[in-house]
């Protein structure tokens, strides 16, 4: 009995040893190891310094730095046994001295206890060779994109330039900075005078001009140039969200030029007896701002219709009324007269077709235009006459033979009464 409660009181013993060697630590454990002087251990931007140590009185003067300033936060000669505490990102460090040892570079144990260590990063934590001085701070680099395209209004054809830049506003270097920069639509590339060939790196409140080049505009509207992006990563190779640029907005106006052909067909009447004749123009006026070339017009004429004649200007190809002209001048008016014949009773209407080409201004190459006009509906209707065509030919010939007898009876007496 007297030895079971020997050994109960040696196991109490121990227990309250081991709670005095942990120093009343709580919460989760750091660091308990010894470390040498001029040496610190980091958490995140703070760094706890290992000043002086003195094995004879059993003391240490630690001193703590957040990131690279020269004046400690905290100061304190803390004697074996004895601990401090401070305050990383709202969370509670207790630094306590558990032993000190002399040798060629004296050392101390120290036991390093958090509240909650979920916000330390374990690429800025441990011992730091050199304390604060040697140690790699992390930060946070801010990227700010500006995308300029100038001019902001232009027209079909037009020259712009686009310039990308970007600036480090952060409290870190950016690095492993890769950039993306989408081509716009409806542009071409003229030429590319500045772009990034791979990874950069940005130091704090760093601005380099990433981008240059230009773009010809083809086509006229309203047009929004997608952001350029960037992806990167601190110092100590923290990755952070895409950042992307601003979005210009460029007008583009419509300033080439064309030819526009307005040809009209105008009949002097669109009722006619069959076999009547039917007088007609065509009018031609180019209301465009660029001269027409190779003009070919060509007059369609229905089948109960027939082409009689015209102007010197019309010829006939292939059985077709055609009209051309080498150049049409801007603002230019011209009309060509014709002749029709109305052959079958019937609804009709006159066709032009023409084709022309022009100089846009823009384009190295002519450009093509067509279009088709059409008269009212013409109606050719029965002649005054046409109803004796339509009777049978006995119906003719019979009067016509008894008035041939009847002659020649009348013929023949006269010659028998003469003599």
């Amino acid at each position: 009995m007297n030895h079971f409660g020997k050994t109960l009181t040696f196991m109490s013993l121990a227990v309250f040893l081991m709670l005095i060697s942990a120093g009343g630590a709580s919460g989760k454990i750091l660091f308990n190891d010894t470390i040498a002087e001029s040496d610190g251990y980091q958490i995140n931007n703070y760094v706890i310094d290992v000043v002086e140590v003195f094995p004879d009185y059993d003391s240490v003067t630690l001193q703590v730095f957040e990131g690279k300033t020269k004046t400690p936060l905290h100061d304190k000669l803390i004697s074996v046994g004895s601990s401090f505490k401070f305050t990383v990102e709202g969370e509670t460090v207790e630094v306590k001295v558990i032993s000190v040892h002399s040798g060629v570079v004296p050392r101390t144990k120290l036991l390093i206890t958090v509240t909650d260590g979920s916000f330390i990063n374990s690429k800025t934590s441990g011992v730091v060779s050199g304390g604060h001085t040697n140690a790699q701070f992390s930060g946070t680099p801010v990227l700010e994109l500006t995308k300029t395209v100038e001019p902001a209004n232009a027209g079909i054809g037009d020259i712009l330039t686009v310039k990308v830049t970007v600036k480090n506003t952060g409290d870190d270097k950016a690095t492993k900075v890769i950039f993306s920069d989408p081509a716009p639509a409806k542009f071409i590339l003229q030429q590319t005078l500045i772009a990034p060939t791979g990874q950069i790196s940005l130091e704090k409140g760093e601005t380099r001009l990433i981008y240059t080049y230009t773009m010809k505009a083809t086509e006229a509207g309203t047009f929004l140039f997608e952001p350029t992006t960037a992806i990167f990563s601190n110092s100590i190779d923290d990755d952070f969200p895409q950042a992307s640029s601003t979005i210009p907005t460029i007008v583009i106006e419509d300033s080439s030029k064309k030819a526009n052909l307005d040809v009209t067909l105008v009949l002097d009447k669109y009722t006619v007896d069959r076999r009547g004749d039917l007088q007609g123009t065509i009018r031609v006026k180019n209301t465009g701002d660029s001269s027409a070339s190779a003009v070919t017009i060509n007059l369609l004429v229905p089948s109960g219709l027939k082409y009689a004649g015209g102007d010197s200007n019309i010829e006939i190809i292939s059985e077709v009324p055609t009209i051309y002209m080498e150049s049409f001048g801007m603002q230019q008016e011209k009309e060509i007269s014709f002749s029709l014949k109305a052959l079958d009773e019937g609804t009709y209407t006159l066709s032009a077709e023409n084709s022309y080409r022009f100089n846009d201004g823009v384009s190295p190459n002519l450009q093509s235009a067509s279009s088709t006009s059409t008269t009212n509906a013409i109606y050719v209707k029965e002649g005054k006459y046409d109803y004796l065509l339509e009777q049978p030919v006995h119906v003719y010939l019979v009067p016509l033979l008894l008035i041939g007898v009847l002659a020649g009876w009348f013929f023949y007496k006269h010659r028998q009464y003469k003599f």
